[in-house]
């Protein structure tokens, strides 16, 4: 159970030769909803009249994402876009967004916090929406959304925590993309 969402980053991954690589991370914009959904894709074989094998593996995801606000620099970033030398950004046809790792944490209950990275996700053009002010004051924040899937160089899509403010993992999720420990074990 999660409490709340805070501390939005995108770091810029880049690929050569089929592995997978990150700039630093930068804060992307103040978080209000995160929405995470996993495609499968399953499989089924029977024999002998009974299901002999199943599987189940990922496919892919999506990632909706409710903030506060964008600047227009870190949504030409994460569109591909271009901004000139009056910080105008412009947007075109031809844009080809860059592949980015996504970050951010959300509280728990006995002072934990599950901390999430996804490791391959490419940014869709949000819509906008615009309205004049009435008798009340109504907020317009935008949505953004994202598809991931699995990194080439080892087919991992998400990294995920949950731990203390104080723990080893935690002091430098977002300082750099976490990559896998050389001790693994499977749970």
């Amino acid at each position: 159970m999660t409490l709340g969402l805070k501390d939005l980053y995108y770091a810029v991954c880049t690929e050569a030769d089929g592995v997978e690589s990150y700039g630093t991370p930068k804060k992307m914009a103040e978080a209000m909803t995160a929405d995470l959904s996993v495609k499968t894709a399953d499989g089924s074989l029977y024999a002998d009249d009974t299901l002999s094998e199943s599987v189940t593996e990922f496919a892919s995801g999506t990632l909706k994402l409710g903030i506060k606000d964008l600047t227009p620099e870190v949504l030409a970033e994460l569109l591909g876009q271009e901004v000139d030398e009056n910080s105008v950004v412009w947007a075109g046809k031809e844009d080809e967004p860059p592949y980015v790792a996504v970050g951010f944490r959300a509280k728990k209950t006995g002072g934990k916090y599950r901390y999430v990275w996804l490791l391959k996700a490419k940014f869709k053009v949000p819509s906008e929406k615009y309205e004049t002010k009435g008798e009340s004051i109504k907020f317009n924040t935008p949505d953004i959304e994202a598809d991931f899937t699995a990194r080439k160089k080892d087919n991992r899509w998400k990294a995920d925590f949950v731990g203390t403010e104080d723990s080893k993992a935690a002091k430098t999720w977002f300082t750099a993309v976490p990559e896998p420990g050389a001790a693994m074990q499977t749970i």
